[in-house]
């Protein structure tokens, strides 16, 4: 039979071996969590701050499903785990964390702990500490501000267990410290002591900045003082200085962080580009790359307040770096075009801040640094920038400064060399007048002699010549003169019509030359009395009518003043000929840029600018498809308290319906001449031709409305003369003779039998302007009512003769001094000469004189100190005042007013015409005319 093995009934049955092995690997599991909780953290009186971090269970509560009591259950406390370095990274995916950590201490006496919770923005935080069965929680500490500090009691040889629940909602680094009251008070000394010392040095930036900005005139300077400024409020606003704390780094609860960061780095895109990182002169597309990055930055903003927090800390964490790479790589381009000092260290600086930024964010992420240190590494980046960009403010400022001084010393040297110029001109000028002076002088006393037709031809050309060389070295002169500073406008009464009349006569010779039309068209609106100085008035219009007749080639020249704002004596002045276009180095010189290729165009067009700018006027340069060119410029002069035109009106009284009739071919005068008669109460008629004058002139007597005046140009195609005598002959038997006046050049002779045979009584020279026609036309009308019946005989020029009058001369020149006594011989004034202002004293002294000519420039004593020992003679012997008339070569007129402070009556430049003379010598003498 088989062999059966007997079993002991205290054997096991297989059902009860499974269970126990099911109880052995319960316990097992039981002791190896045991074995794997955190341990306990030995307090001790060495002890200063320590992490919980190693310290510390975890487990994690994802919709906050447990209280504290449910934490206490077993099964939740089997499910606790021991922290690592990941679950210190808060995510906002977990709703609740919870934390267990044991104190331990072992001493005899209870020792007070502080528990610091960062970030310092987070405020859902509850602590419980457990004692046996017994869960109390604990209040937080308010030691400092708003950070979140709980004070934990430990009793002697006691462990107790925390439970800590967090709750934040955004992805931050959490720290867990535990400080005694003393290492946790010296921290916090630390870190305040810290922070004041970095916002004290950007308090500072900020405020010498501003200073820097109003002394300096830099806006520059104002975007510093604002990047400290952003920086001291956010740092504020983080660790709760202002308001509640919002911690250091994004994402934020609130919007102010947001907008201040943004706005810091919208501030240094101002700076980058107001510096300017890029070169000035080869900017390439930095400027537009710039603007575009700060437009985004701007968009930045907006998106972060409207998105919230997540977005927007995702916004900041882009742009910032974006913002970093574009300054870099425009500022790197920028060096390399440049090799510039300033760019060099903005580029190292902003590189090595870059790199320690990084590292830190990478270090604070890691949990390699604690928040604290983070800051103090953050802040000073910043203090660093804000004291980079001023400091580079500093040098920039400190190079223009010293490129303003070495300009200055510059402009210094050469305004020395400009007057030496000048000095050298005028020396120059002096010497080629002194001769010019002679040689017109001698040919205007040649022309009086008996010549032949082609010696008058050849005399004629002469002082042409003469005047015209004498016209350049004018132009030279002030051409010189204008490389100065110290130029002063007169402000004096002036009367602008008369001023005008004078310039454009003075055109009168040119004209006829080129037998071409003047004309000048006054606006009815331009007041007659203004302020200003008359002088620079004439030389600018001298240099634009100039400019004119050198590009002229048909048709006529066209003066127009208008008045742009009758109150504030704002006038308008164009000049239009048909001819030549400007070159571009003349539309430079009235531009302001004067080239030295422009030549003598060049030159009277540098000068009209400079004047025009002088009287605070602007210049333009016109041209249209009909070959007429144009130069507009507007002059700004002063309007007296009293102005009004009552007195024009008064003086044209007389013109008041008066009838006129103008024969022109060319429209544009006879339009110009209509207006300007119709301003005078005068109806005028036009025609453009001989049958239509007879017609005119036949119409209105028909009608019994007679042509009181008639206006005839001579070069009419068939002849003014014959049409002037067609119409006298017809009229001549009626009771009411029309006026003839004739309109011809100034070169062009006339018989004085052919001229009263057509009944011409007075012969008006071209060009024509206002001033000249209403006296014409006064003086007629005015002869007219007071006398009947008069022939004209207007036409024999008496010599003027002063008879038993002593003159004077004091000229060092024998050449001039010739001249100048065969003009006043010419005149019957009895001459005395000498040489010098020292012999003039003396002769003065011993003789009496009626007049005296004294040259300014003289060996042994001039004639400024000559004319001053004369007065003083004067003085002392109580002889009534003798004129002195000063003569000159220099054009410049520097020295006028010295010269009559001397006790000059009149200067003279050389050389002077007859006329001229005995005019001045007539005004100052008060001696009449012997026409015996």
């Amino acid at each position: 039979m088989p062999f059966t093995a007997l079993t002991s009934l205290t054997a096991p049955l297989p059902e009860s071996k499974r269970l126990l092995n099911y109880l052995l690997c319960t316990v097992l599991l039981l002791l190896t969590a045991a074995v794997h909780a955190a341990p306990a953290l030995p307090l001790s009186s060495q002890q200063s701050s320590i992490s919980l971090e190693s310290f510390s269970d975890i487990i994690e509560d994802p919709n906050k499903l447990y209280r504290i009591d449910d934490i206490l259950a077993p099964e939740l406390q089997r499910q606790f785990r021991p922290a690592e370095s990941g679950d210190f990274n808060l995510s906002h995916t977990i709703g609740r964390y919870w934390f267990r950590f044991k104190l331990s201490n072992t001493s005899s006496e209870i020792t007070q702990q502080l528990l610091q919770i960062m970030p310092i923005d987070l405020n859902a935080a509850q602590l419980f500490t457990q004692s046996g069965r017994q869960i109390a929680p604990m209040v937080t500490t308010e030691l400092i501000r708003n950070e979140t500090l709980f004070s934990i009691p430990v009793h002697a040889n006691t462990t107790s267990t925390y439970y800590l629940a967090l709750e934040y909602p955004f992805d931050r680094q959490l720290e867990l410290t535990l400080h005694n009251y003393t290492s946790f008070l010296g921290e916090v000394s630390q870190r305040e002591f810290s922070n004041s010392i970095f916002l004290g040095v950007l308090g500072l930036l900020c405020i010498y900045s501003l200073i820097s900005a109003s002394l300096h005139a830099d806006s520059l300077f104002l975007a510093t003082a604002g990047f400290a400024f952003l920086i001291i409020c956010s740092q504020s606003i983080a660790w709760g200085y202002i308001g509640s704390p919002q911690g250091l780094l994004p994402p934020w609860d609130g919007y102010s962080l947001i907008c201040i960061i943004l706005a810091i780095s919208i501030v240094d895109l101002i700076y980058a580009l107001r510096f300017p990182i890029f070169p000035i002169s080869n900017p390439g597309h930095g400027p537009k790359v710039i603007r575009l990055v700060a437009i985004a930055n701007i968009v930045a903003v907006v998106i972060s307040v409207i998105a919230g927090a997540e977005i927007a800390a995702i916004t900041i964490n882009l742009i910032i770096p974006f913002n970093s790479l574009v300054l870099l790589f425009i500022g790197l381009n920028g060096f390399l075009q440049t090799y510039s000092r300033l760019l060099f260290y903005y580029m190292v600086a902003r590189t090595a801040l870059a790199l320690i930024v990084i590292l830190t964010v990478v270090g604070y992420s890691l949990s390699l640094i604690t928040t604290s240190t983070a800051n103090i590494i953050l802040l000073l980046l910043a203090t660093t920038i804000c004291t980079t960009h001023t400091a580079l403010l500093i040098a920039r400022q400190t190079i223009r400064q010293r490129k303003q001084n070495q300009d200055e010393q510059r402009i210094a040297i050469l305004g020395a060399v400009n007057r030496a110029k000048t000095d050298i001109l005028a020396r120059i000028t002096h010497d080629i007048r002194t001769p010019m002076s002679a040689m017109l002088g001698v040919s205007e006393l040649l022309q009086d002699t008996q010549l032949t037709a082609n010696q008058e031809d050849h005399i004629r050309t002469l002082q042409r010549s003469g005047h015209e060389l004498l016209q350049l070295l004018q132009e030279a002169s002030q051409a010189t003169r204008f490389n100065e500073s110290d130029i002063e406008l007169r402000n004096e009464l002036l009367n602008l019509p008369e001023i005008i009349d004078e310039s454009v006569s003075g055109f009168r010779n040119i004209a006829a030359e080129q037998a071409l039309e003047l004309i000048c068209d006054i606006d009815s609106d331009v007041s007659e009395k203004l302020i200003g100085d008359s002088s620079r008035i004439r030389q600018l219009l001298s240099h634009v009518m100039n400019n004119a007749f050198e590009h002229f080639e048909s048709g006529y020249i066209l003066l127009k003043v208008a008045a742009s704002d009758i109150n504030q004596g704002l006038l308008t002045f164009e000049v239009s000929h048909r001819g030549k276009p400007f070159s571009n180095l003349e539309k430079q010189a009235i531009n302001g840029s004067v080239s030295e290729e422009g030549g003598i165009i060049n030159t009277r067009l540098a000068i009209a600018s400079q004047l025009i700018s002088l009287m605070n006027g602007s210049a333009a340069i016109r041209s249209s498809g009909r070959g007429l060119h144009s130069l507009r410029f507007t002059l700004q002069l002063g309007v007296p308290n009293n102005s009004n035109n009552n007195t024009l009106r008064i003086r044209t009284g007389l013109l008041s319906n008066k009838r006129l009739l103008v024969v022109d071919s060319n429209q544009t005068f006879c339009k110009v001449v209509s207006k300007q008669c119709g301003n005078w109460g005068m109806p005028v008629f036009i025609a453009n031709s001989d049958n239509a004058a007879i017609a005119t002139v036949r119409n209105q007597s028909l009608i019994n409305a007679p042509i009181d005046i008639i206006l005839i140009d001579h070069a009419l195609p068939g002849g003014g003369l014959k049409l002037a005598k067609r119409i006298y002959d017809e009229t001549k038997d009626q009771q009411h003779t029309p006026i003839g006046l004739l309109l011809a050049h100034a070169n062009i002779n006339f018989d004085r039998d052919e001229l009263q045979d057509a009944g011409v009584r007075r012969i008006l020279s071209k060009p024509l302007t206002g001033v000249a026609l209403r006296s014409a036309l006064l003086s007629e009308c005015h002869f007219d009512a007071n006398a009947v019946n008069s022939a004209p005989d207007q036409y024999r020029t008496d010599a003027l003769t002063l008879s038993s009058l002593q003159c004077l001369i004091a000229e060092d020149n024998p050449t001039n001094a010739q001249v100048l006594t065969r003009m006043l011989k010419s005149l019957g004034i009895t001459v005395h000469h000498v040489e010098n202002g020292q012999q003039a004293v003396n002769t003065f002294m011993r003789k009496r004189f009626d007049v005296v000519i004294m040259d300014i420039e003289m060996p042994i004593m001039d004639g400024a100190e000559a004319t001053r020992q004369i007065r003083q003679f004067e003085k002392e012997e109580q002889r009534e005042r003798t004129p002195i008339i000063g003569l000159t070569a220099n054009a410049l007129d520097e020295q006028r007013d010295s010269y009559l402070r001397a006790g000059m009556d009149l200067h003279l430049v050389k050389p002077i015409r007859l006329w001229e003379l005995a005019e001045a010598i007539k005004r100052w003498t008060g001696y009449q005319q012997d026409k015996s």
